[in-house]
């Protein structure tokens, strides 16, 4: 199934479940990150999907280094 998600103002994807999964628990993805998926009437809150995944604590951000941030490509 190919996701899409919606952070920092760019939608981004497709990518496999598990590897969202993945990026979900290490805390790659904020808890307010929007997904979609072929099928669904409109985007939703990730941490929906991932409700019963434990995730890791937060990482603390510099705040001055925000736009730095770099994620997977998609695959």
């Amino acid at each position: 199934m190919n996701i899409y998600v919606y952070m920092q103002g760019q939608r981004r994807g497709p990518y496999e479940k598990a590897q969202l999964e993945e990026m979900w628990k290490v805390g790659q993805i904020p808890t307010d990150t929007l997904y979609w998926h072929e099928g669904m009437a409109q985007w939703a809150v990730i941490s929906d999907l991932f409700a019963n995944t434990k995730m890791a604590p937060p990482l603390p951000m510099d705040v001055g280094n925000a736009d730095s941030m770099t994620f997977p490509a998609a695959s």
